[in-house]
């Protein structure tokens, strides 16, 4: 149980630089391709 929790916190930290790192990115279609990317796997 414990493991289960940190490994989903984990996740969610991990989820949340990425995004932060694409958000720091300059407007542009590579932004915006790596957002749709990001949103696709976090739907699956």
């Amino acid at each position: 149980m414990l493991t289960q929790f940190r490994e989903d916190l984990t996740r969610k930290i991990n989820r949340r630089r990425l995004y932060a790192k694409i958000y720091a990115l300059p407007q542009s279609t590579v932004r915006e391709e790596l957002l749709a990317i990001a949103q696709r796997h976090d739907a699956e």
